[in-house]
């Protein structure tokens, strides 16, 4: 027994070693910062906000532009006003942030030359820092339930280095802060539902917060939170109506206020295409990947296997297929529940996309709209390999991994535009 308790503090520290190496990188990463579409939707509302009070981006013609706003095509119209696309949970924070920077530096938006130390610290918080947070939560939520070191510090490493998160740990996005908010409420869902973790009133409450700002931060991921905790209520009822109730309500009391005072209503702007349409619009003449409209199946292949394929470009992420299918035919297999449940949570964010998107999430490194998905693929691949034994297999992980991690620091070194991905330039050609 004490053997085994120096031998899991040895690897707990090489585990450290390696979350602290990736966010040192993402860290650094933050030095280059790309103010592109999605950071200038963000960035115009924190502009109004600021300068105006309003959430909505546009000005009278007699007035002087959003200069942000100009920049970006990320808008819609409602009630004859155009808003920010982007959820508004983050970039309400964003202006809580830039007020105080303000304050304390005198960096103002009116200067352009203030605008990269405003975003990189932007970065540093929103993104590295939620990065650092989904590592040390996913490395202590396989410790739960990998028994293995070699294994953990393998999967964990895969984490840290080998998808999509690691690639936009340093660029503004809201995947990456979603991410941030996943891995503590699974750890403390799946913790508290398995009777791993003593249910303790506030860890109910840890669990509803992150949740809401889930929701907030990336919805379609949201499917997640649902599915954890419906069994979560199952198995703890009373606590889970009150606790996560009381986590729960202050993040989306703020999130449907400010929806239904700006829009009108408390459902996303996405759900309304014709908010899109605006006279101006962009959307109206769609260009590059944002003009495609392939067939289904097409598409499918392309964000699945092809040239913007997540199991191409980070095969490792294979692992988590091969764990479903074991579940599916084995009813031994340790946390089949939780394993299956991801699989179901996969397959409806999948069919999501599918159905209702077709562009691939724009001119963007990969499908990035899988992040979110990555990290529950890694453990149900986690689970896979603790019934996988032979020595071989370590071999075809390690190559998995090599191939995953090359990507990533692909997507790292440039995040943000059309056909980047080497399975463009190497398989499949440009994708228009």
């Amino acid at each position: 027994m004490e053997q085994r308790e120096t031998l899991n503090t040895r690897f707990a520290w090489l585990e450290a070693v390696v979350i602290v190496a990736a966010v040192t990188l993402a860290a650094l990463g933050v030095r280059h910062v790309i103010a592109g579409e999605t950071v200038n939707s963000r960035m115009a509302t924190v502009w109004s906000l600021t300068k105006h009070g309003t959430w909505y981006i546009d000005r009278p013609v007699e007035e002087p532009r959003n200069p942000f706003e100009a920049m970006t095509v990320d808008k819609v119209a409602v009630r004859g006003r155009l808003i920010s696309s982007k959820p508004p949970m983050i970039p309400l924070i964003m202006t809580g942030e830039y007020l105080l920077l303000r304050g304390l530096f005198g960096w103002d938006l009116e200067h352009r030359e203030h605008l990269k130390p405003i975003l990189q610290v932007m970065n540093l918080t929103l993104v590295v820092f939620p990065f650092a947070i989904a590592l040390i939560f996913f490395a202590m939520l396989l410790r739960l339930f990998v028994e293995n070191p070699w294994r953990r510090l393998f999967w964990v490493a895969s984490m840290a280095f080998c998808t999509q998160v690691f690639g936009y740990s340093s660029q503004l996005n809201n995947h990456v802060p979603a991410v941030g908010m996943l891995m503590p409420m699974l750890y403390f869902g799946i913790g508290l539902a398995s009777g791993k973790l003593p249910a303790k009133p506030w860890r109910f409450v840890v669990f509803g917060l992150c949740g809401a700002l889930l929701f907030t931060f990336d919805l379609p991921i949201t499917i997640f939170v649902a599915l954890t905790g419906l069994y979560l209520l199952y198995c703890h009822p009373r606590n889970t109506m009150i606790w996560t109730t009381l986590g729960v309500l202050g993040p989306l009391l703020v999130h449907f206020a400010i929806m239904t005072t700006v829009t009108g209503s408390p459902l996303p702007v996405q759900m309304n295409k014709d908010c899109y349409l605006f006279e101006s619009s962009m959307w109206r003449n769609p260009m590059g990947l944002d003009s495609l409209n392939e067939p289904k199946p097409v598409y499918l292949f392309h964000f699945t296997l092809g040239r913007h394929g997540v199991f191409l470009l980070f095969p490792i992420l294979i692992t988590g297929l091969l764990g479903c299918a074991l579940a599916l035919l084995r009813r031994d297999v340790p946390g089949r529940g939780y394993v299956l449940g991801g699989a179901a949570g996969f397959l409806l964010i999948t069919l999501y996309y599918l159905l209702n998107t077709h562009g691939y999430g724009g001119e963007a490194y990969g499908f990035r709209w899988y992040i979110g998905a990555m990290p529950v693929l890694l453990l149900m691949g986690a689970s896979f390999h603790e019934r996988v034994h032979p020595r071989w297999f370590w071999g075809v992980l390690i190559l998995l991994a090599a191939v995953s991690a090359y990507s990533a620091w692909e997507c790292h070194r440039n995040p943000w535009g059309a056909d980047l991905e080497w399975t463009a330039r190497l398989v499949f050609g440009p994708s228009h």
